[in-house]
């Protein structure tokens, strides 16, 4: 009796633990496809504004090291449509036609362009090849800007679970990036065959410069944001990321705050 109950708890244990991967698990030539989808409502004080973002990107495995793989990011669709404020700009990527306006050649640009990218194994953290890269503003000044990280699909594509963390932990980690601090908490809810779904509490703190107008802004940035992420435990792959956030942007130069909702969500296949 003593022996089958011992080797209950072993069974029990081992579901908890062993499901965890110590490292993302890739192939060679393997792609991803992400599909994000935000809408941002922004109050500006004296009006607000809407933006509707989607995009498509492909992620592309080309290669891969001990330390990592080597990653292709490209964008291969874009639609984008800000409106407030007596100012109303679009861009769809499937109309030929708007790639003719000053926002369509900027955006034009990094359609199906890969843009390279470096997956460390261990943390599933993903960074530019080259850091250094000075990154271009986009026409069409801030209200297009506002439409966010191109990569940011991306960026999230990956998430690696503790090894020591089982179902109902939770843990926490932190990042500083460009100037902005992140810092956030995942609980593990729930397991499900592999699919591990995961609560994440965060923030992000800090103080960037758009261009806006023919001026350079300092915006300090304060968000904070609940998140909930469906992740294979075999792989490390992210499956659907839904975000709400609540963002304050207080711009020093004009002496203005915007208080803006955004909700966002991202889903990957292969």
């Amino acid at each position: 009796m003593k022996k089958t109950i011992l080797f209950s708890l072993m069974l029990i244990s081992a579901s908890a633990f062993a499901q965890t991967p110590k490292s993302i698990k890739l192939t060679k030539g393997q792609k991803i496809a992400a599909k994000t989808a935000m809408s941002m409502d922004m109050d500006l004080g004296m009006g607000t504004m809407k933006n509707e973002n989607n995009t498509e990107t492909t992620i592309s495995v080309i290669d891969e090291n001990p330390k990592g793989y080597t990653l292709a990011v490209t964008i291969n669709k874009m639609k984008v449509s800000v409106d407030g404020m007596g100012q109303s700009m679009s861009f769809d990527s499937d109309k030929p036609e708007d790639r003719n306006t000053e926002i369509g050649k900027s955006a034009s640009t990094k359609l199906n362009v890969p843009d390279t990218m470096i997956l460390d194994k261990i943390t599933g953290e993903i960074k530019p090849l080259n850091d250094n890269v000075k990154e271009e503003k986009p026409a069409g000044g801030g209200m297009f800007a506002m439409s966010g990280n191109q990569n940011q699909g991306a960026m999230e594509a990956f998430l690696i679970i503790p090894a020591n963390v089982k179902v109902g932990d939770s843990w926490s980690d932190s990042s500083i990036v460009k100037g902005l601090t992140t810092r956030r908490t995942l609980k593990w809810l729930s397991l499900d065959k592999e699919i591990a779904t995961i609560k994440v509490t965060g923030s992000m703190t800090g103080s960037v410069e758009q261009e806006a107008q023919g001026m350079t802004m300092s915006i300090n940035m304060d968000m904070t944001y609940n998140e909930t992420r469906t992740v294979n435990t075999k792989t490390g792959q992210v499956i659907k990321i839904n975000n709400d956030a609540d963002l304050k942007n207080t711009m020093e130069t004009m002496g203005m705050t915007m208080n803006s909702k955004i909700i966002t969500t991202t889903e990957y296949s292969n």
